[in-house]
């Protein structure tokens, strides 16, 4: 006779800790890291205190593993702009790097208060750093590539990264309606033209 069982979720892999992380980019994108607890996690999460703290031990944990879900988002939006052929026109340049703008402020899921929140908090707290420099590395990468692909120099990447996210950051602190077309796009195809 032969039993099966339903899948057995580990610890790590169970739904109800994504869930959990998830409220806890929501805490930290709507009130600052600082303010992450297991309790305000929890009720955000709408799951009992018990649940919080099964998964994970500390505060500490809880932002770790957030700023660790934060750069996987990244990293995928980054890949999924920036892997391109060999050559690509400047228009192409372009349209990836607003397509990745785009991506990131309309998402509700890349959360990019939480982004530049958890990257503030990486700044004073040590034990995050190490997670900052892989986001920031693998970022600089994609980016390197197509910038390269659009035949650009070198030193055009951390131009144009440095653009785009204060950019982005002025977009999250002062919203339009129109960021992308309006602004973004004629600043960079700019930006661009004068490296070029």
């Amino acid at each position: 006779m032969y039993f099966t069982s339903a899948p057995i979720h580990t610890k790590r892999r169970n739904p109800r800790r994504r869930d959990i992380l998830e409220a806890t980019l929501r805490v930290i994108g709507e009130t600052g890291a600082k303010s992450v607890t297991h309790r305000a996690v929890a009720q955000e999460a709408d799951v009992a205190l018990a649940s919080t703290t099964y998964y994970f031990d500390s505060k500490d944990a809880l932002v770790e593993e957030a700023l660790e879900l934060m750069i996987e988002r990244s990293i995928e939006y980054v890949r999924r702009y920036t892997d391109c052929p060999a050559s690509i026109s400047r228009d192409e340049l372009i349209d990836r790097i607003v397509g990745f703008a785009d991506a990131t402020v309309n998402d509700p899921n890349a959360f990019v208060l939480a982004q530049y929140e958890l990257m503030l908090e990486a700044g004073r707290e040590e034990y995050l750093r190490p997670l900052a420099r892989r986001w920031t590395i693998a970022y600089m990468d994609g980016f390197q590539g197509v910038v390269r692909s659009a035949g650009l120099p070198e030193s055009a990447t951390e131009i144009i990264t440095n653009f785009v996210e204060g950019a982005l950051l002025n977009h999250v602190t002062t919203p339009t309606d129109d960021f992308l077309d309006a602004r973004l796009r004629p600043m960079l195809t700019e930006l661009v033209e004068a490296i070029g």
